[in-house]
């Protein structure tokens, strides 16, 4: 572990210096598990009463990454830290992370008007302590999402596409797009143990239309998500039970990479990468996504 601690210390040195010849930015989100957690907007409830009698009470999802872009033949190398916390349910959660991540796209038969395949891939190692249990492991992830691009015909297949057009008029009551994510997880510890990954997010957007007057087609949304994992090497006592998510709200777009919003959340299930045992809640929360440089 202090072997890990010191690489990230000096990665993130490295990286830090190499900031000023480099395009750099600070993103603010909810999880760096995959492709689909990373898009999401960190929320965070805190309450510290004056009575010493009442314990102050947390719901935090999220992480905070320091990237830069375009290195070493087009790959994004970050630093980051991660904080999931949550004694408001049943079964309490209280995780930090530390870790790098490293993400490229590749792209096969790209050419000018032709369809092309696309694999956006995305690495992340961390160091995680779970203060519940007072446990620490090593914990990594590769995630993959597929698309095919350029593509009239296969429209669907591209993740985080728009399937209704913005001008038709099935627009006035909503438009919708869909996300995919598989990969590998593996954690280290006391579980040792390779676990297969697949999510699936679908996200409908009420009267996007009408609110594109305003230039927030995504102003409303309406959102399902849903993460399996399955051990494919080695055996574990956590919690695997599939996560299902559902939220409903309003999302303020600043700009392509920042947003503001509120929604109301309920969740089933459990997340062996933030240490959430299973169970079922639902949350109203403020919920910010930013993205600096």
């Amino acid at each position: 572990m202090k072997t890990f601690r010191s690489l990230l210390i000096v990665c993130f040195t490295v990286s830090f210096g190499s900031a000023f010849s480099q395009k750099a930015s600070i993103s603010i989100g909810e999880s760096t598990t995959n492709s689909l957690t990373k898009n999401k907007p960190a929320q965070v409830i805190a309450t510290f009463p004056e009575n010493e009698t009442i314990k102050n009470s947390w719901l935090a999802d999220g992480f905070i990454e320091f990237k830069l872009t375009d290195l070493f033949k087009n790959y994004n190398i970050g630093a980051l830290s991660e904080l999931h916390k949550n004694n408001l349910t049943s079964k309490e959660q209280d995780v930090l992370q530390f870790g790098l991540t490293i993400e490229k796209d590749y792209l096969f038969n790209d050419s000018h008007d032709q369809t092309c395949f696309r694999i956006i891939s995305g690495l992340n190692m961390k160091y995680t302590n779970n203060r519940v249990k007072g446990k620490k492991e090593l914990q990594g992830n590769l995630g993959l999402t597929l698309s095919l691009e350029k593509s009239e015909n296969f429209r669907f297949l591209q993740p985080s596409t728009r399937l209704i057009n913005i001008t038709s008029s099935f627009a006035y009551l909503f438009t919708l797009s869909h996300n995919h994510n598989i990969g590998l997880g593996y954690i280290g510890g006391d579980e040792n143990v390779l676990l297969g990954d697949a999510s699936f997010e679908l996200s409908i957007y009420p009267l996007s239309r009408l609110t594109n007057l305003i230039e927030q087609p995504e102003l409303i949304q309406i959102n399902w998500n849903i993460n399996g994992r399955t051990p494919l090497l080695g055996e574990t006592d956590i919690d695997l039970n599939t996560l299902q998510t559902f939220s409903a709200g309003f999302n303020y777009r600043i700009n392509d990479k920042s947003s503001v919003g509120i929604s109301y959340s309920w969740q089933k299930g459990a997340n062996p990468y933030t240490r959430l045992d299973n169970q079922e809640f639902k949350t109203l929360s403020a919920k910010l996504k930013l993205t600096i440089g």
